[in-house]
């Protein structure tokens, strides 16, 4: 296992422990302290995959690694703090909404190491829909509300839509900047340029 201690796998390794944390929270009915949790696997979840390209250690291990981190970090921990704070309330409808969305967030964890596409996601990633499905159940929604919204995430996980990447949403936030600078440029040049 030594081959396998790095800080990118340690980092994931934190990003796991967050997501158990925020289980045992939620299964104590502490949902503010377990979405902070999960809050806390995201920031963890960004910067691993980061850190692994930056050293060079990514590979095989840390990829399952991290579904698996990922599984119980925003889809285990989030179905528990929704169904504590709004959804225990519907007998078998709540118990229903909240197991669809673990099983369609571990089909998008199996599906992503399928998809060759770097600068899309396809389908909904799983860490932003287990941060609004925990938030859903800190704020204690209307039972309906929450069933919906957790079938709908559950729903876009699954579905086969491109959400663009971290890094293409950077691109795509710096591409404007970088016409509007061009253009700017433009305007202060071209008077130089034609002599008025």
């Amino acid at each position: 296992m030594r081959q396998y201690v790095n800080a990118a796998n340690l980092i994931t390794s934190g990003s796991l422990s967050a997501g158990v944390l925020a289980l045992m929270l939620a299964g104590d009915g502490r949902l503010d302290w377990a979405l902070a949790a999960v809050g806390l696997a995201a920031v963890l979840d960004s910067v691993d995959g980061y850190v692994a390209r930056r050293t060079s250690v990514s590979g095989p291990f840390g990829c399952q690694l991290d579904s698996l981190a990922d599984l119980a970090a925003f889809g285990l921990a989030p179905a528990l703090v929704l169904y504590h704070g709004a959804l225990h309330t519907v007998p078998v409808l709540g118990a229903v909404a909240c197991v669809a969305f673990v099983v369609a967030g571990a089909w998008r964890l199996a599906r992503f190491p399928l998809v060759e596409d770097r600068e899309h996601f396809v389908g909904l990633p799983i860490p932003p829909a287990g941060l609004i499905a925990a938030a859903c159940g800190v704020l204690s929604l209307p039972d309906g509300a929450a069933t919906a919204v957790c079938l709908a995430l559950a729903l876009l996980m699954v579905r086969s839509f491109p959400v663009p990447t971290l890094a293409e949403l950077g691109r795509l936030v710096a591409r404007p900047r970088a016409v509007s600078e061009d253009r700017d440029a433009e305007r202060v040049t071209a008077p130089a340029l034609t002599g008025e």
